[in-house]
Parts: structure tokens; C-alpha cells; sequence
């Protein structure tokens, strides 16, 4: 690795044996003023919530509220521990809401679910109590149209009987005119057959 070049490399053994001692150059490179180049940064303005130097502080910020940067990182630290446990009571709140709303949400399902199946348990009682009502209705349709098919028969029956009553009249009626005739003076004469019969009788 080309960027590592000009770095020092040491091993995590070196490390914990103490024989290389890690040195922070953040520790080690103390901020300068940018106004004053030679001024190291060790006051804070709280008016500019900024970090300046000795000179800064009389000539720029003489009329400010100023501390040093010891008290101001302790200010600092308590402000980031109130900021902190402000932010794990919110997160404990929310967390408590959101499991509320978890909480909410499954009796919700619940209670949608309950709902559903008791709408199907009483529609099915519905359907149940029409297919009564309809197995019902069949049997008395059925039962009367029974009975009408026994009149209509017997009707048929008797029509049918009547019929075949009238039948025999009316040939009883054909076979007695075939024997009679009429002369054309309008008197009646028995049949020829019949004359015969009587005549061969004298």
C-alpha cells in the first residue's frame, strides 16, 4: 500500500509490551490563534461561543463573558451529559411508545380478526337458517303439488270415464238409426232385413 510508505508500521505485540508508547499528535499540536499566530487558544468567549487567545480576549472581547478553556470543557462535559441523558429519556419514551403501539397493533389484528370470524359465524348461522327455511318451502311446494297431480288425475280419470260412457251412447244411438229410413212421403219404414224377418214369420 503506496499511501503507507512513509508511515511507521508496529506490531499489536510491540503495542501491548509497552516497548512502543502511542503518542496522540492531537495531544501533542496545541491550537493556534488564527488572528495570533505565536498565541496558543486557551480562553472561551461565551458571548461568541468561540475558543480565542490571550490577546483576542482584551483587544476583541474585553466586554464578553469569558472563562477558561478548564471550566469551559467542564461546562462543556455537563452540557453533553444533560444532552445525552435528555436524548435516553427520549429514547426510552419512544421506545415505550413504540411499544404501545406494537402493543396496539396486535390487539388491533386481534380484535379485526375476532370481528371477521364472528361476521362469518353469523353468516353462516344466516345461510343455515335460510336452508331451513328453504328445505321447508321445497317439502310444502312439494306437497302441494302432490296433491294438485292426484286432482288433475283424477279429473283426467273421470273425463277419461265420461268420455268412454259417451262413446258407447253415441254408437248405441248410430247402431239403432241404421236400422230406420224414411219414404218420400216422409213416413217411416223399418229396414228391409227386418221386413223380411216379420215376413218370413207370417
Amino acid at each position: 500500500m503506496t499511501f503507507m510508505k512513509s508511515h511507521k508500521i508496529y506490531t499489536l505485540a510491540q503495542l501491548r509490551s509497552g516497548e512502543i508508547v502511542y503518542k496522540s499528535k492531537l495531544r501533542e499540536d496545541i491550537p493556534q490563534c488564527g488572528n495570533h499566530p505565536d498565541q496558543n487558544l486557551n480562553v472561551y468567549c461565551n458571548t461568541c461561543q468561540q475558543v480565542i487567545c490571550t490577546p483576542c480576549s482584551v483587544l476583541d472581547h474585553a466586554k464578553h463573558s469569558l472563562i477558561g478553556l478548564p471550566v469551559a470543557f467542564e461546562k462543556c462535559q455537563k452540557k453533553v451529559k444533560e444532552l445525552v441523558a435528555r436524548v435516553g429519556k427520549s429514547k426510552t419514551k419512544l421506545n415505550n411508545t413504540i411499544e404501545k403501539t406494537c402493543k396496539s397493533r396486535k390487539k388491533l389484528n386481534t380484535m379485526f380478526a375476532n370481528t371477521k370470524k364472528k361476521i362469518t359465524e353469523k353468516a353462516n348461522q344466516e345461510v343455515a337458517k335460510i336452508r331451513q327455511e328453504e328445505q321447508k318451502l321445497l317439502k310444502e311446494t312439494d306437497r302441494i303439488y302432490q296433491k294438485r297431480v292426484t286432482t288433475f288425475d283424477a279429473a283426467q280419470a273421470n273425463n277419461s270415464k265420461d268420455v268412454t260412457q259417451t262413446e258407447h251412447k253415441l254408437e248405441e244411438e248410430c247402431d239403432s238409426l241404421l236400422g230406420i229410413t224414411f219414404t218420400s212421403d216422409g213416413e217411416l219404414v223399418v229396414a228391409a232385413q227386418r221386413s223380411v224377418q216379420v215376413y218370413h214369420r207370417v
